[in-house]
């Protein structure tokens, strides 16, 4: 049995990137490898030890499932999580971006505005970085949505 030397040079980077101790020097460089594909770019883009720098540079591969991965990173910085609330119409990305902590308040608030998806409401209700006037906002919304915001309210003024 012959191993074919590209599928067994693609296997190793998948174990790389689904090894939780890869460093992010690492997935640097694989992230900016033209020879890897925006499969395993999407992997590296929700790689915990992925940086910040990183994530900006994925984010020219304009992809529903780069988005997403970039938005739900913990490392993708507040500023850009920022900007990706204004630029995505998508609604998998923006559920991601309702979802991260990192998401600043503000940018939580315009979403709140901007969204007429009830998953997107509830994730807003459900993070604790959401302002406290938009929680109270959020009372107005559907049971699960309020109950929700409510919980989250009273956890910051508990």
């Amino acid at each position: 049995m012959t191993i074919n030397k590209k599928d067994y040079s693609q296997n190793k980077i998948l174990d790389l990137v689904h090894n939780p101790s890869t460093s992010s020097e690492v997935l640097d460089e694989l992230a900016r490898d033209k020879e890897n594909d925006e499969c395993i770019k999407t992997f590296i883009a929700r790689h915990s030890n992925t940086t910040s720098k990183t994530l900006v540079y994925l984010l020219k591969y304009d992809r529903v499932e780069m988005m997403g991965a970039i938005a739900e990173n913990s490392n993708t910085s507040p500023e850009i999580l920022e900007l990706m609330v204004r630029s995505s119409d998508k609604l998998y990305t923006l559920y991601k971006l309702a979802q991260n902590p990192n998401t600043p308040s503000d940018a939580l608030d315009e979403l709140f505005e901007e969204s007429d998806s009830e998953e997107v409401k509830l994730a807003i209700a459900q993070n604790p970085s959401t302002a406290t006037s938009t929680l109270k906002n959020l009372f107005n919304e559907s049971d699960l949505i309020s109950i929700e915001a409510r919980k989250n309210y009273d956890n910051k003024h508990a």
